[in-house]
């Protein structure tokens, strides 16, 4: 080898390992600092233009980019998981532990043992306010579930607007570091320090939605969800958020801008109309979609069954079935029945059977006092499998009975004999149809003088009635929020036991409250799939104090469903988080081991150094 030569390799030696060096210490440097990225330099032989010879030098990040591709798809999920569990959580500790008497179900229970007490001494004082106080509490219980309720819509809607613009920086973010690498990558300089930023942006923005990464050769990173949505490519998109105030029951997600009471995420797009990504479920994982599935599922169920609870209260107390009385009319026979006590909201249900299939069918009536309530959907009834027909009673009987026949056909003959009457008949001679029963639940008005049930809880404390009506809206929904106790019986407590002024009821009856105390162990109430008790579409039959036990046992299970998930999706992700700091972040051992072995290595360059110059010094004397 010429001494050139070996002049050449010595200087790109010491060139070489001054960088590595340099490489080596910044890793040490950065070993604490999140998201940095190992960098080690890779050497090669190289030959000059000139025929000189040595070594280059290219540093890269020492990066698994199948791992981090796995690390960004699970890193969402986890999040996820991670909200679910905490709304769950603090669902179940709302509801209370069954048994205890801070439970909903306790509540219910703390109120029948009242009403025993009553029910033992009716003309005892201190025992009709007991029992009045109860029901009170029974109503501020549902108040307040309600109020926590929403108060944690809100707050998942505030986090949402938190979130979307956080995210909004975050793509901000790539955009300007795309920009910076591929600038610094066409220049050939070292960009990795901008391509840990990136990382780590990329890294927290899996924390918020689901994303998937691409890199071009210059150096650009692509970045869209798993859905198809690209939120980086050349620019990135700006996500917008109408966040609302306070929310309330009334307040729910739709598709439709003017029905819509909740914040919705959009893409703001130049000049072209927002798309909404919510309506198109481009956004499924990460904690906005964890904030949105608990602001638009998780509580609005919790709502809905408190809103049942209270609903079934009222209707238990005041709620009373006028069966039809059997009629003929030549070979066709069916039912008359009395409508005079029917309000808006109340049902009517007409039971027949099919002679040749043998199957019961169940057709429900709604009263309404508005055609803008019309038409009704079948889930307007909690009843599972009847058909819902909405009839408007603002234009009197005869005008009922006319919808009611078109409802149902010509196999049918409905008619109003007279008064508030209506008369349905089968098919006579033709013997295909057989009516089995027609029956309506109405809403019982006064206080006394009219049933043993009455109206103990009101639909605010204004004493407006709750006979669950749909014109103007449902007003179950939101229910537990208003339900107050009568104002009636606030005022004058004897009214739980004196039922009658004429004749007056005695004071020591306890025929009222045995009645209550009837009505909230033995009526039965259906609760729909949207109490989330039940799955599909079968409804949930069970007492009052059935149903409180089983929403108390959902959000058990869910909180304990919502932590396994959380659980098994912390697994996966502590794993990756481990392999990944393994393969990428700095272990400060070996760095400093590298170091002694770049020590020997200088020192061997600057060795032949020293011979070179050692033997042009002897050619030059010689």
């Amino acid at each position: 080898m010429a001494i050139s030569s070996a002049l050449s390799i010595a200087v790109s030696g010491l060139a070489s390992t001054q960088r590595e060096t340099d490489t080596v210490a910044l890793n040490i440097a950065h070993a604490q600092q999140p998201g940095y990225v190992r960098r080690e330099m890779t050497v090669a032989d190289y030959v000059g233009t000139n025929g000189t010879i040595g070594l280059r030098g290219t540093v890269q990040r020492q990066i698994d980019t199948e791992l981090q591709r796995q690390l960004n798809l699970a890193t969402p999920q986890t999040t996820f998981a991670d909200v679910q569990n905490r709304f769950a959580g603090r669902l179940d500790q709302l509801m209370g532990t069954p048994g205890t008497s801070n439970s909903l179900s306790g509540v219910f229970a703390a109120m029948n043992e009242k009403l025993q007490a009553l029910s033992a001494s009716p003309d005892s004082l201190t025992a009709r306010i007991d029992a009045v106080n109860a029901a009170k509490r029974v109503a501020l219980n549902l108040n307040q579930y309600s109020a926590d309720i929403q108060d944690m819509r809100t707050e998942a809607e505030q986090a949402i607007a938190e979130g979307v613009g956080r995210v909004n920086t975050l793509l901000q973010n790539i955009e300007t570091l795309n920009e910076k690498i591929v600038a610094q990558k066409a220049a050939k300089q070292d960009c990795a320090s901008l391509e840990d930023a990136r990382d780590l942006s990329v890294k927290e923005l899996a924390t918020w939605v689901d994303v998937q990464t691409r890199e071009n050769g210059a150096g650009q990173m692509t970045v869209f969800t798993r859905s198809g949505l690209t939120l980086v490519d050349s620019s990135a998109i700006t996500l917008g958020f109408d966040k609302q105030g306070t929310l309330s029951p009334d307040t729910l997600w739709n598709a439709d801008a003017n029905l819509r009471g909740v914040g919705t995420i959009t893409v703001e797009t130049n000049g072209a109309p927002s798309v909404d990504l919510l309506a198109g479920g481009l956004i499924r994982s990460g904690k906005l979609a964890a904030y949105v599935d608990v602001r638009d599922r998780m509580l609005v169920t919790a709502q809905n069954q408190m809103d049942a609870l209270a609903a079934s209260l009222a209707d238990a107390m005041q709620g009373k079935d006028v069966a039809g009385t059997a009629v003929t009319s030549g070979a066709q026979a069916g039912f008359d029945l009395d409508l005079s006590a029917l309000q808006s909201g109340n049902p009517i249900t007409l039971e027949t059977l099919d002679i040749a299939t043998g199957k019961t069918k169940t057709v429900t009536f709604l009263r309404v006092d508005s055609a803008a309530s019309l038409p009704l959907s079948d889930d307007a009834t909690a009843k599972a499998g009847d058909t819902v027909h909405g009839i408007d009673f603002s234009g009197g009987m005869a005008s009922v009975a006319s919808q009611i026949q078109a409802a149902l056909g010509s196999a049918y003959t409905v008619s109003n004999p007279s008064g508030s009457t209506l008369r349905i008949l089968d098919d006579g001679a033709a013997g295909t149809i057989d009516i089995k029963s027609l029956t309506a639940r109405v809403t019982t008005t006064a206080a006394t003088d009219g049933d043993l049930g009455f109206p103990l809880f009101t639909d605010g404390t204004g004493g407006t009635l709750f006979t669950d009506r749909v014109d103007g809206g449902l007003q179950r929904r939101g229910f537990s929020a208003r339900i107050a106790v009568n104002d009636a019986i606030l005022q004058d407590p004897s009214r739980l036991v004196q039922w009658q002024t004429s004749p007056a009821t005695l004071a020591g009856d306890p025929a009222r409250p045995n009645e209550l105390l009837s009505r909230l162990a033995n009526t039965s109430f259906a609760f729909g799939p949207d109490t989330g008790v039940v799955s599909g579409q079968t409804a949930f039959t069970a007492t009052i104090d059935g149903f409180a036990n089983a929403v108390v046992s959902h959000w058990g299970m869910t909180v304990s469903d919502t932590q396994a998930a959380k659980d098994s999706q912390d697994l996966i992700q502590n794993n990756l988080e481990t392999r990944m700091t393994e393969s990428s972040s700095v272990n400060i051992d070996q760095e400093m081991a590298r170091l002694i072995q770049l020590q020997s290595a200088y020192a061997a360059n600057a060795r032949v150094l020293q011979v070179a110059r050692e033997m042009l010094d002897a050619l030059m004397r010689s």
